[in-house]
């Protein structure tokens, strides 16, 4: 039987396909969609369009082995070049995956499972850009691993590396390594089990636990991403930034600086906000190896 320009619902009446063209064999129990396919998903408010798909009645399963999207009511989408929808389980097997969610975070999938009524996705070959739009545009916060599992609110993978190292052919100038690293998406905080920060690749720093604020964060006591700087005088450089909000209008940071020729730099700066006035101070002081200390202390207001 072929129609053109239809509507199917599914036995157990939870989805309803809308397509250009269907071909409905009755002996293998089979519908076939073509053409703007889009299969809605009553229970879940979730769009799935593809350019094509089979449907096994008797299985109760859809497959469709072209480039395929899904969206859902909150803003997310997900892009694979094929997927199975079992229909009895509402799980949906997803491969070579990526998805951009409401914040434009770009997620990497070699192989996932996708269970459309906790809404929770798990997958292997994880990789992560983050959006940069309130970063320093000379860094690419990224993050890869081997497992991942996620939903509305976390985000965990496993045997994690994170880094904010610009991309080239060679491995990244830092980076943390951990066990177990989850995104609290809520709070916007990335946490780190067992991590251990490297430098070229040789471990140098063993956090038993360590958090930071994601990337679109722009105010939040806490750690900050940590960075790697170039200096003529003291080589090169690791900082881990911790931020203290102190109220709507103060706040200050510390940046300690851990150089490769053993000099440690610890800098600070506060900063105030008022109706009328802005007011900056910065004081560091230089440790070298030499057992040389230098201060330095820095104040502007304007009005």
């Amino acid at each position: 039987i072929n129609a053109t320009n239809g509507v199917a619902i599914s036995k157990n009446e939870n989805i309803k396909i809308i397509a250009d063209n269907f071909v409905y064999d009755k002996i293998a129990s089979t519908l076939n969609a073509s053409g703007n396919v889009q299969i809605v998903s009553l229970e879940n408010d979730l769009l799935i369009s593809a350019k094509n798909i089979n449907y096994n009645i008797a299985d109760n399963k859809i497959i469709s082995k072209q480039t395929s999207n899904i969206k859902d009511n909150q803003g997310n989408l997900i892009l694979m070049k094929e997927f199975i929808y079992n229909l009895d389980d509402n799980l949906v097997k997803l491969n070579k995956v990526k998805v951009i969610d409401v914040n434009k975070n770009i997620l990497k999938l070699d192989l996932a499972y996708l269970n459309l009524l906790s809404k929770k996705l798990i997958g292997k070959d994880v990789f992560i850009d983050f959006n940069n739009k309130d970063f320093d545009k000379q860094n690419e916060p990224r993050l890869k691993g081997l497992t991942f599992q996620g939903d509305e609110k976390n985000s965990i993978i496993s045997g994690g590396v994170f880094t904010t190292c610009k991309k080239n052919d060679d491995c990244p100038p830092w980076q943390l390594s951990a066990k177990k690293i989850r995104h609290d998406k809520t709070k916007k905080i990335i946490y780190y089990d067992k991590a251990w920060l490297k430098i070229y690749d040789q471990p140098v720093l063993y956090f038993p636990k360590f958090f930071h604020p994601d990337p679109t964060v722009k105010r939040q006591s806490g750690f900050l991403m940590p960075g790697f700087s170039e200096s003529s005088n003291h080589g090169s450089a690791f900082q881990v930034p911790y931020f203290h909000a102190i109220s709507e209008n103060k706040d200050f940071t510390l940046t300690p600086s851990f150089y490769s020729n053993l000099n440690v730099l610890a800098q600070s700066e506060y900063r105030e906000i008022n109706e009328n006035s802005v007011n900056t101070i910065d004081f560091s002081f230089l440790k070298t190896e030499n057992n040389i200390n230098k201060n330095h202390f820095f104040s502007k207001s304007k009005k």
